[in-house]
């Protein structure tokens, strides 16, 4: 029984020594290749730790360019910023200067349309100053017509004066002989002789020499070719007529030797009076 025990320990010593023996090569095969992959493991370690300083170096240098990238955009951007508000301050500037405007142009409107209206106002007014002015310059050169004619009137009449007074001269000249001639025949020239009167009026005829109107331009007046000398008397009526045309009578209210003027009797008027047309005391 010992012999089969002590047996079985010594194989079993044995197994054991086998199993140590193995598991002391394993262990040290294992030791060995633990120590390769150490080694490998810590080269590439090493490695790894060499790219990820080279990776953090880059990085650090990679974040500082971005870090200064990004001030210089920050500082772009704050620039960008403030640019964007200065040009919003002048855009509210300018659509304020722009309202402004709009303002002073729709005031500006207004006015040139005031200043149209004065103008086409003015414009009118100068047409009828225009049309007034040669109305104006009408009656001007009428008036200086008629002042020529008043003028080689007062010629015609001053020398008809003379005329006259040469005559009245050679009047009293004739009075005085005829009243000699009187006194001659024992008649008294101061004592008037009663002689019958004639009513017929002998037929005198002339012509218009001019007329005009009065300042208040209420009457018009005609100056005749006849007077005194034609036996023309003041307030006698005197037909005139142009061709065959009754154009009305006038009153005579001034008498000159040789001319006369009268005035139109407006109730009596048929026409327009102008020179050359005839007149007579009997049609």
């Amino acid at each position: 029984m010992n012999n089969v025990v002590s047996k079985m320990l010594i194989v079993l010593q044995l197994v054991f020594s086998l199993l140590f023996m193995c598991f002391a090569g394993a262990v040290y095969s294992f030791q060995q290749s633990w120590r390769v992959k150490a080694e490998t493991t810590q080269k590439s370690l090493n490695e790894k730790t060499q790219q990820v300083s080279q990776i953090t170096a880059d990085r650090d240098r990679d974040l500082g360019q971005k870090d200064a990238d990004l001030k210089v955009e920050r500082d772009k951007a704050e620039a960008a910023a403030a640019k964007l508000k200065q040009q919003e301050a002048d855009l509210q500037r300018l659509q304020s200067e722009l309202a402004q405007t709009q303002q002073q142009r729709d005031k500006l409107l207004a006015d040139s349309q005031v200043l149209q209206a004065e103008t086409e106002a003015r414009i009118a007014e100068s047409v009828d100053l225009r049309v007034e002015t040669q109305k104006l310059r009408q009656t001007v050169t009428e008036e200086l017509a008629e002042i020529r004619g008043l003028e080689d009137r007062n010629l015609g009449l001053s020398g008809a004066v003379k005329e006259a007074k040469e005559r009245e001269i050679g009047h009293l000249d004739e009075i005085g002989r005829l009243s000699n001639l009187l006194r001659y025949y024992k008649i008294d020239p101061r004592k008037s002789i009663a002689v019958p009167e004639s009513e017929d009026i002998a037929k005198v005829d002339g012509l218009v020499v001019a007329t005009r109107r009065n300042q208040t331009r209420s009457a018009e007046h005609v100056e005749i070719t006849v007077g005194s000398d034609d036996q023309v008397k003041v307030g006698m009526l005197m037909d005139v007529y142009r061709a065959d045309k009754w154009l009305g009578q006038i009153r005579i209210t001034d008498v000159y030797p040789d001319s006369a003027v009268g005035q139109v009797i407006e109730n009596k008027r048929n026409g327009t009076f102008a020179k050359g047309d005839h007149v007579t005391t009997k049609l």
